[in-house]
């Protein structure tokens, strides 16, 4: 098995930032050799030819990760798709569980739903004032929040930032 990433520059061999990813070189079918497992071009461009490793390497060169579509392609290909699979899975079962959101009124709208922390310091008080806020008033808040001020009066007074 072969590996590619796409170059940047003939001249200077050097690679550009926005490329990421090692795929496995296709080695059969219509593209053998020029595309990778998941279908990424391999073949030379202008001013970005590929860079094919041959050997396949343990890992990706500095900079580098692999392409995940090609490695689940290569593991097919070699059979262990299988046993991947089943690390996978009883990974999954190690792996801590998403909590579930407490369901209550939202501090701004009102309504009973999942509700998510909220804090935020108002000018001229020293301590974070919190509340809980459903999603999408959560994300609004947030919005509310890019310039460091909290710009909604009513919501202000809503959930007490004036008492």
């Amino acid at each position: 098995m072969r590996a590619f990433y796409r170059g940047y520059s003939a001249a200077t061999g050097r690679r550009a930032k926005q490329v990421r990813n090692l795929h496995v070189m296709r080695e059969d079918g219509n593209f053998a050799g020029q595309q990778g497992l998941c279908g990424a071009p391999g073949w030379g461009v202008t001013q970005s030819p590929p860079v094919v490793i041959d050997p396949i390497p343990a890992e990706p060169p500095a900079g580098l990760v692999w392409c995940r579509s090609c490695i689940g392609h290569a593991a097919h290909l070699v059979g262990q798709l299988e046993s991947f699979a089943r690390i996978v899975a009883s990974l999954h079962e190690l792996a801590p569980k998403p909590t579930v959101p407490a369901q209550g009124r939202c501090g701004r709208c009102r309504q009973t739903r999942p509700l998510f922390p909220f804090s935020w310091v108002p000018d001229g008080w020293a301590e974070f004032k919190e509340i809980h806020l459903c999603a999408r008033c959560h994300s609004l808040s947030s919005l509310e929040d890019e310039d460091g001020h909290l710009d909604s009066g009513p919501f202000l007074n809503q959930i007490g930032a004036f008492r």
